[in-house]
């Protein structure tokens, strides 16, 4: 150990080996920075999905709007209190 330390040849190769792992690992397209990124393109992936998924929804809720005049006056009886010719609507509300 003690000739490898004391051989400068040695020390500048261990010294570029060094400055070389050091720079694929922290530069700015290193291992860490693309661990980030993977990190953050799951995170946006999962995102994506949910975000899909409550456009489907709110697709399938236009679709009944617009084909189901049954659902149009659910909303327009539980949303604006609305009623049928002769009915009569009773708001109760809780103390």
């Amino acid at each position: 150990m003690k000739k490898f330390i004391s051989n400068p040849t040695n020390l500048i190769l261990t010294g570029i080996l060094l400055a070389i792992f050091l720079y694929l690992l922290f530069a700015e397209r290193g291992l860490v920075k693309r661990i980030k990124l993977e990190v953050e393109i799951k995170k946006v992936k999962k995102e994506i999905s949910i975000l899909e998924k409550e456009n489907a929804d709110l697709r399938q809720k236009i679709y009944e709007l617009e084909t189901n005049p049954k659902e149009i006056e659910r909303i327009a009886r539980e949303k604006y209190g609305m009623a049928r010719e002769g009915e009569e609507v009773f708001d109760i509300k809780e103390k």
